[in-house]
């Protein structure tokens, strides 16, 4: 194989994809509607589209469903549409809404936002979530910072991912969490007054919420959050060389009842805060180049 075989994946030279051309062809989608450029992308978790609205100038809306390989979702809270143009000042892709596994279509659609990220250039992926709380002592509704994660999907995002000599996607995880991003998100937060911490997200498939042995053992496995997303995109970016941001919103603590109108009143009281650490985090980092 040689590097056309990284371009039709969307992938950057030397850097591996699962061989099918659908990246490219979003991307070729994508640039027939805008010459947005953008340096950053950001995944919008349940209920914060409107709290960035204010800090993003929009060039055009593209709906899911008009991109390749972009599956429809009905998942309350996701408005399922791609914005480009300027957030914060800084050329961006945001995504508004996700692909979840739980939705049936295989943890290789939620590598897409992804992979259509960084087939338009972005070298920065922020990606956001509404997360049950596994800390007793430190309880919802709160924001926390990922420094690590557990991926108890029962798949790796990259299965099938091969590099373009053939070779298996082998790629170092142990940093997928950029640590200066990780900072600079601390930094914005106390600028805005936000307390926030930083914790270890563990990703099940769901769609069901957790039982109160499940929290128990994952409390044991050293996690501080759960959610059901997030980490397919965050693996896949690392293998694609983009920096990565997380920041979870924790709505509800884990293992105790709460419904899907629950989380979107939590994530509502939340999601400021978490915008104003994006803008602030997010600036910086495209000042960084």
């Amino acid at each position: 194989m040689s590097d056309a075989f990284a371009f039709a994946t969307g992938s950057p030279p030397g850097r591996p994809g699962p061989g099918d051309d659908l990246a490219e062809r979003a991307a070729a989608a994508v640039r027939a509607r805008t010459r947005v450029a953008p340096e950053v992308a950001v995944v919008l978790g349940s209920g914060l589209g409107e709290a960035v609205a204010d800090d993003l100038d929009v060039e055009v809306e593209i709906p899911f469903a008009d991109l390749p390989g972009f599956h429809r979702s009905f998942v309350p809270g996701h408005a399922k549409t791609l914005q480009l143009g300027a957030y914060a000042g800084v050329p961006a892709a945001v995504f508004n809404g996700r692909v979840h596994v739980y939705e049936g279509h295989g943890i290789a659609a939620c590598t897409m936002v992804t992979r259509l990220a960084a087939a338009l250039g972005a070298r920065v992926l922020a990606v956001t979530n509404a997360a049950g709380g596994l800390d007793p002592s430190n309880p919802a509704p709160r924001v926390v910072l990922i420094e690590d994660h557990l991926n108890l999907m029962g798949v790796s995002p990259l299965a099938g991912w091969r590099f373009p000599d053939g070779g298996p996607a082998f790629v170092p995880i142990h940093e997928v969490w950029d640590r200066r991003l990780l900072v600079a998100a601390e930094e914005a937060a106390r600028a805005a007054g936000i307390g926030v911490s930083r914790g270890v997200y563990a990703a099940l498939t769901g769609p069901s919420f957790e039982t109160p042995a499940e929290v128990r053992a994952l409390r044991a496995l050293g996690a501080d959050v759960v959610g059901m997303s997030t980490v397919p995109e965050a693996v896949a970016a690392a293998a694609l060389g983009l920096r990565v941001l997380g920041i979870s919103c924790v709505t509800n603590a884990a293992g105790t009842s709460a419904t899907g109108e629950d989380v979107l009143e939590a994530m509502r009281r939340l999601a400021p805060g978490a915008a104003a650490i994006l803008r602030g985090t997010l600036a910086g980092a495209a000042a960084e180049g």
